[in-house]
């Protein structure tokens, strides 16, 4: 039985995290961002580790907040890119890829500004 559980929770983040991936692909969230590289925005990874950084409990919400309101200025490397509004979005679909962001935030390969760490100042 415990065996049954565990199998049905690995499954069950494994689908959350293959729908997150749809999600960002339909929306095309990966022409700008790489998952552990930056492109013309920051790479997920890195800002799912600067969110855990500077805003700690309040990190989901954050993320989700950005991504559904749109963003500009957060990280210095990228400030010639702005985050646009998805306003199109349902709650659960900002709640599923804001979280498989923070799951991914420890694949940040870098430090520094343009990976994700703000600049050392806890930048808002």
């Amino acid at each position: 039985m415990k065996k049954l559980i565990i199998g049905a929770i690995v499954l069950g983040s494994a689908l959350l995290a293959q729908d997150a991936k749809e999600i960002m692909e339909r929306n095309g969230c990966f022409a700008c961002h790489g998952m552990t590289m930056k492109k013309k925005a920051p790479a997920f990874a890195c800002i799912g580790k600067r969110n855990i950084r500077f805003e700690g409990a309040n990190a989901k919400a954050v993320i989700m907040n950005s991504i559904k309101n749109g963003s500009h200025g957060k990280y210095p490397r990228c400030s010639g890119s702005v985050m646009p509004p998805y306003k199109n979005l349902s709650f659960t679909e900002l709640s599923l890829i804001a979280e498989y962001i923070l799951d991914h935030a420890n694949e940040c390969k870098g430090h520094g500004p343009m990976h994700g760490m703000g600049m050392r100042r806890g930048m808002r």
